[in-house]
């Protein structure tokens, strides 16, 4: 599909936190409208227009829902940041009517349907751009980098690392949807620990196989602390633990390989060698953000940093943990 000379139109469907912090990065861009907000909820939508009120040509026009949305607007894109379990439909309904979509992560809750946007996506030549904005940290894309060139031979072992406060996963009554497995689709792990299965994957540059996990819960069925094991392809095994009710926030990745190991977090990275000291690795700051990336993919007709196809890896493994705490079993990625 080729790329639009003219400003690029956005619209935006779900109006809540999430999508505030992405607007005004989106808003920034030289070269993008904002060309409606759709959201049931009349007044997240109105308090989101307001943020944009001195916008040249005015505040962007208000709607029930995506449908009235596409119908109404000449658009070029759509950003979705809805509740998990309804990321979906408006993707698919986007992309049918020839928008391009970012869709906040996760892709899906359901590898099925998170396989239908793929294909639909595909065929209609349009591109979806997933948020796991770690792809954008240069600690991690040194790590891949140095991973890819076996600066440390053939990986053996991945321990990964995600703790949030509590706080993090509920900040007030308009997140509240985070906290309803019912809505959400779980709690930490479906939430920011799917940054971590991203991470783990993109990384090493392996799909996840088989998985093993367990978890403690909450009454209401929210998983608030998740351990599992992992084996990936070519037989590399990880180790994850997830939690959502630390006392402070940790991100942290150990690659151990049979010439020597890689740490990461989300800002620095080491590596070590036998015989030889800890050596900081090279970080370069990203000069874009995950929503700049996207724009420019639209522009430069290239994939995005975390497109479909490989979110679809992450959605499965997902939900496989889910599988394997409910069984108690170790059970295959689908």
């Amino acid at each position: 599909m080729s790329k639009p000379s003219r400003p690029i139109r956005v619209g935006v469907v779900g109006c809540g936190q999430a999508a505030a912090a992405h607007l005004q990065r989106l808003h920034a861009i030289d070269g993008v409208e904002i060309g409606g907000l759709a959201d049931p909820d009349r007044g997240a939508a109105e308090s989101l227009q307001a943020t944009l009120s001195s916008a040249h040509g005015g505040p962007p026009p208000l709607f029930a829902d995506h449908r009235e949305l596409l119908a109404s607007q000449k658009l070029d894109a759509i950003a979705i940041f809805t509740p998990h379990r309804t990321h979906f439909q408006p993707t698919i309904d986007a992309l049918q009517a020839g928008c391009h979509v970012f869709v906040e992560k996760p892709l899906s809750t359901n590898p099925q349907e998170a396989d239908d946007i793929v294909r639909v996506a595909s065929a209609r030549g349009l591109k979806v751009g997933v948020g796991h904005q770690y792809r954008l940290s240069g600690s991690l894309i040194e790590a891949k980098r140095l991973l890819q060139s076996e600066a440390i031979g053939r990986i053996r072992l991945v321990t990964a690392t995600l703790a949030l406060p509590w706080l993090a996963l509920h900040t007030g009554p308009e997140d509240s949807w985070r906290v309803d497995p019912r809505v959400s689709g779980g709690g930490i792990i479906a939430d920011a620990g799917d940054h971590l299965l991203d991470a783990l994957l993109w990384t090493t540059g392996r799909p996840a196989v088989e998985v093993a996990a367990i978890q403690e819960r909450l009454a209401a069925g929210l998983d608030v602390v998740t351990a599992a094991a992992v084996r990936l392809a070519d037989g590399i095994l990880a180790t994850l633990a997830v939690s959502g009710v630390s006392s402070t926030s940790l991100f942290e990745i150990t690659y151990e390989g049979e010439n020597g190991r890689i740490r990461v977090t989300e800002t620095q990275g080491w590596i070590w060698s036998p015989g030889q000291s800890m050596q900081p690795l090279a970080v370069a700051q990203t000069a874009t953000s995950i929503d700049g990336d996207f724009i420019a993919a639209i522009r430069e007709d290239r994939p995005p940093c975390c497109p479909a196809d490989q979110a679809l890896d992450t959605v499965r493994l997902t939900e496989a943990i889910g599988r394997s705490v409910a069984s108690g079993q170790l059970v295959r990625v689908s």
